[in-house]
């Protein structure tokens, strides 16, 4: 709604406001591949389009409950054939509830995998160096001692090299197809 509201002045022609539409709904959009997708996820009815040279604005009409009648034929190319009928329209481009799943479950999946092989370095290499203090003095010893505190917060800094070992891997699977979704899901862990 951050878009400049129409106004009845804006409209051109023949073309007018919608009877029962909210002047605070209308608003002018100059960027037409934002207005497409607008309509394309059910967000927005075009109302008014610049045709050839005119200088007239483009207006749309939001719904906010995403419930927009689904574009006329013959309408502006949205890159998708209008739909007819009353049937709810899902919003172009994004991913179903199963996709989600599959993609979530594919990533816990791959972490743990990942998880598992960085876990299995690091506490290797701690074990190392635990069973070599024991051995050493002097400069050695804290020397080792020195690399197994950072082996310890390695372990503890795992979890962000796990999440964007796991993202590297699923985008790399150009057999799996819900990896389109990815650009979606944040990769930043809460740990």
């Amino acid at each position: 709604m951050t878009l400049p509201q129409a106004r009845d002045a804006d409209f051109f022609g023949s073309n007018r406001r919608p009877s029962g539409a909210s002047a605070d709904h209308l608003r002018i959009i100059s960027d037409t591949a934002l207005r497409s997708r607008l309509i394309d996820a059910g967000v927005a009815e075009g109302l008014q389009s610049p045709k050839g040279p005119q200088k007239i604005p483009s207006i749309i009409r939001v719904y906010p409950n995403f419930d927009a009648p689904p574009p006329k034929k013959g309408a502006a190319k949205t890159g998708r054939p209008a739909r007819g009928g009353d049937a709810p329209r899902g919003a172009y481009g994004l991913p179903t509830v199963e996709d989600l799943g599959v993609l979530l479950e594919r990533i816990a999946r791959i972490e743990g995998e990942v998880s598992h092989e960085l876990q299995g370095q690091v506490n290797a290499e701690i074990d190392r160096l635990k069973r070599e203090i024991g051995h050493l003095d002097g400069d050695d010893f804290e020397r080792a001692f020195r690399n197994l505190d950072r082996a310890l917060a390695a372990r503890k800094a795992l979890s962000s090299q796990v999440r964007d070992e796991a993202f590297k891997r699923l985008d790399a699977d150009a057999g799996f197809e819900q990896r389109k979704y990815l650009r979606l899901i944040s990769r930043a862990s809460k740990g």
